[in-house]
């Protein structure tokens, strides 16, 4: 990769100045530099997005926007380029927005206008990483499917493994109930789920070196470690675990650092509705099954290659 391409939408043709002129000045962001391009129009930008030169490694928009938030938008763009990282620069944001960012729009940062040069910076730093993984994982797998042309021979799982921690026994219980239902025969599509309930984090960490796990559901409120540090420290043990927070009690902030620090890919509110669980937990298992294939490919490619 000779650069990374970046997109830029706002609104306000000053912000984007400003942004152009933040990125574009140091410390740099990428050693491999930066190509930049802005819009001030969601619509300009989903067509630039569909061209065939149109690709692009992140893309940052804001929220508040007329004709198509930025939420709406990231959606759409989501779907023309799934593997672009995707941040939202906004000064606007209520817990109805960001639900909707992590839940719909699967974003990977969230950044609070007016932003300072370390929030944004650090951001762009750490969605280029995960792209660069994401990008030589992909490669590795469109490699081997080119040469040996496997894939139908992938060995899926049985079970999936699943980590639920909870300070609240009750709610404990009726968790693993709902997913013991659920998913315990493959009930609902073609997932099947071992849960292990953990009502405190020091027993969900001895649980985490002694096994690996596809999925996290946490707690926000628990004495000692709240959820969102708990899944950061995780992340780092297992960062191919897909991290589900649960709260009663979050607000903006919360979710932001939800976001930013820990790589939530799913919030659920409580009292939660059944429907909401499932579906949030099917995205989680395909978007793991995905990876899964992906880490496959590329490890059978690096032992074939050295024969």
């Amino acid at each position: 990769m000779n650069s990374y391409r970046i997109l830029l939408l706002d609104d306000d043709d000053f912000i984007l100045a400003a942004l152009r002129r933040e990125l574009m000045s140091q410390p740099y962001v990428g050693h491999e530099g930066l190509e930049i391009e802005a819009f001030d129009s969601p619509a300009a930008a989903l067509a630039r997005a569909r061209e065939p030169d149109g690709y692009f490694d992140v893309v940052i928009s804001d929220n508040r926007m007329p004709g198509m938030n930025g939420i709406d938008f990231l959606k759409a763009f989501r779907k023309i380029q799934p593997d672009a990282a995707r941040i939202i620069l906004s000064g606007h944001a209520d817990m109805e927005d960001m639900m909707r960012a992590i839940n719909e729009a699967h974003i990977d940062f969230f950044v609070a206008k007016p932003w300072h040069e370390y929030d944004l910076k650090s951001a762009l730093w750490q969605a280029l990483r995960d792209y660069d993984l994401r990008y030589e994982n992909r490669r590795l797998a469109k490699e081997y499917l080119e040469r040996f042309g496997l894939r139908h021979q992938l060995k899926r799982k049985n079970k999936y493994q699943l980590m639920i921690v909870d300070d609240d026994p009750h709610v404990l219980r009726a968790l693993q109930r709902e997913l013991d239902e659920s998913y315990s025969q493959g009930a609902f599509g073609l997932y099947q789920l071992e849960a292990h309930a953990f009502d405190h984090v020091d027993e969900a960490f001895r649980a985490a070196r002694e096994r690996q796990f596809d999925v996290i559901i946490c707690d926000y409120a628990m004495p000692g470690m709240n959820g969102i540090e708990f899944l950061r420290q995780f992340k780092e043990a297992q960062p191919d675990a897909v991290r589900i927070l649960i709260s009663g009690m979050a607000d903006v902030d919360v979710l932001v650092a939800a976001v930013n620090r820990a790589g939530v890919g799913c919030f659920v509110g409580k009292p939660w509705r059944d429907y909401e669980l499932r579906a949030s937990i099917d995205r989680a298992l395909t978007h793991r099954e995905l990876e899964l294939d992906n880490h496959i490919l590329a490890d059978l490619l690096r032992l074939r290659s050295k024969h």
